[in-house]
């Protein structure tokens, strides 16, 4: 197995990550844990390790600083990079120091199973280069090509297209095919790739779960002639997997900056990988420029700034949608799509927290309007929400949801028993912090327990306690975008005393628990 050092400086996150993730399903074995970059260090005087999985943002040593001394002592150890903090200038460093994949807050198993899979194909390959077992008539070629995007001996090397302008292009596949991408496979897709690249001589090279284009030409390379390159062969790529296997695939192509020769092949490789880290924020498929992913803001309140964006826009929508008028709630989804990718800041499964959040709050507006929204359930709504693998899927479904919405609006519901139900909504809101139960609220509106239960089950879809919870899930949203609030606090604040029950009904209503999500808002 493969041996992997943990840093990270919140505890409960350190131990979450040794302790709960599938390391040693996927070949690897965490030897420790440390709280920064300083303590990392150290422990590897005893042991050295093949991976380092750091955060950024740390006391005495950040990840960054950590790289930078990884690279230098240990070039050959691979540093990942975890961090909420989606901030461009760190992501140049990282690509300075040879970070070589980027992880963000909160972490999304599929996504952390992917890196380490190709992570682990990569170690596989380098001892195979380290012992010289590379075999096959292009072995010579193979092991120089790792060396270059590994940064390694680069001036040992005397091929002709070395001394050229060079750009690295790294072609990465959809999850669903991965999993099966064999050894055959492999040998059938760099073949096709050699077979279109043939006439300007690109090397070509599968590393890791990735196939890279080593793109040379004596002349700077423009990034517009070589994109519609790229759009060819990618559905040349695709064409012949389907002809040939009968097998759907999609392909997203992450380009780094041109270079002025070989010594530079790494950084442009590392720029690629890093854009293929913002592919979730694209179309399926997409191309895309390291050179395109432009500096955000520096100033410290960009962050905050978006997330009052995305409330506002959230707020706007949803009202819009209640007054049924299409042409507005098709210009308040626009807007609240531009507020999300403002600045692509926010990850996958941020932005999921946020179609959560809509879609709760949704529901309780519909509530306490008392409408029903036959084309929308939570549970189903949820499981679509974190199901989704790109932000692409998540616009085309949250779209099509409200679309559906405003084709089948919802009705007033009209019994007579409201006056009841509107008493007892009235009750939870006004005193959310004190025990409320079932027998109480019927005590208090004088009627029996279990018709007060059928009542409001009927006039609402969901049972009172139900009720009650997504009520106090959504004031604990509100207080946990606020860094002056402790977790603890609010769950008592809410009416939940037992903070375990709190963070496993906050999970169930969001989909995360409280703080992850306050990692969001607050980071």
């Amino acid at each position: 197995m493969y041996s992997v050092l943990v840093v990270d400086d919140e505890k409960n996150i350190r131990e979450r990550l040794v302790q709960s993730f599938p390391w040693s399903e996927n070949g690897f074995q965490v030897i420790g844990s440390a709280r920064d970059g300083r303590e990392a260090l150290d422990m590897m005087e005893q042991h050295v390790p093949d991976v380092v999985m750091t955060d950024i943002l740390m006391p005495e040593m950040n990840g960054i600083e950590l790289a930078k001394e990884i690279q230098a002592a240990h070039p050959q150890i691979k540093v990942l990079i975890l961090s909420a903090y989606d901030d461009f200038k760190y992501a140049q460093d990282a690509i300075r120091y040879g970070v070589k994949g980027y992880l963000l807050k909160p972490l999304m198993k599929s996504e952390f199973v992917d890196m380490l899979q190709g992570i682990a194909l990569e170690l596989r390959k380098d001892e195979e280069l380290e012992k010289g077992t590379i075999t096959g008539d292009d072995s010579h070629e193979e092991a120089m090509l790792i060396e270059l995007v590994k940064g390694n001996n680069v001036h040992a090397h005397a091929a002709p297209w070395l001394h050229d302008y060079l750009r690295i292009a790294v072609c990465s596949f959809e999850r669903r095919f991965v999993q099966e991408l064999g050894l055959f496979m492999r040998q059938f897709i760099t073949q096709a790739a050699r077979d279109f690249w043939k006439e300007s001589d690109t090397p070509v090279l599968f590393y890791g779960n990735h196939l890279v284009l080593f793109i040379h030409d004596k002349r700077p390379i423009s990034k517009y002639e070589l994109k519609g390159k790229l759009e060819r062969y990618s559905e040349f790529v695709k064409e012949s997997i389907f002809s040939s296997y009968g097998k759907q695939c999609i392909l997203s192509i992450g380009i780094g900056n041109m270079m002025g020769g070989a010594e530079s092949a790494g950084t442009s490789f590392n720029q690629a990988i890093f854009s293929l880290s913002y592919s979730s924020f694209y179309e399926q498929g997409s191309i895309i420029f390291y050179q395109d992913l432009s500096a955000p803001q520096s100033e410290g309140s960009f962050k905050e700034r978006t997330n009052e964006q995305i409330s506002v826009a959230m707020d706007a929508l949803i009202q819009s949608v209640f007054t049924q008028n299409k042409n507005e709630t098709a210009s308040r989804i626009r807007g609240f799509f531009d507020a999300l990718e403002q600045g692509k800041r926010l990850s996958l499964g941020e932005i999921q927290i946020v179609y959560s959040e809509c879609i709760l709050s949704l529901l309780l507006k519909a509530k306490d309007r008392r409408i029903i929204l036959p084309s929308l359930d939570k549970k189903q709504a949820l499981e679509q929400i974190y199901a989704a693998e790109s932000l692409a899927d998540l616009k085309k479904w949250f779209k099509a949801t409200l679309e559906s919405i405003m084709d089948h609006p919802g009705q007033e519901r009209d019994h007579d028993e409201n006056r009841y139900v509107l008493l007892a909504k009235q009750h939870v809101h006004s005193r959310l912090s004190e025990k409320i139960t079932l027998e109480e609220m019927a005590q208090q509106l004088f009627i029996h327990p279990a018709y007060f239960s059928s009542i409001f089950k009927k006039e609402t879809g969901q049972n009172f306690i139900d009720y009650v919870n997504e009520v106090r899930v959504r004031k604990a949203v509100e207080l946990l975008k606020s860094k002056d609030c402790k977790i603890k606090e609010i769950s008592i604040t809410v009416g939940f005393h037992n903070h375990s029950y709190f963070n496993k009904v906050f999970k169930k209503v969001i989909g995360v628990n409280p703080l992850e999500f306050r990692s969001h808002y607050t980071s």
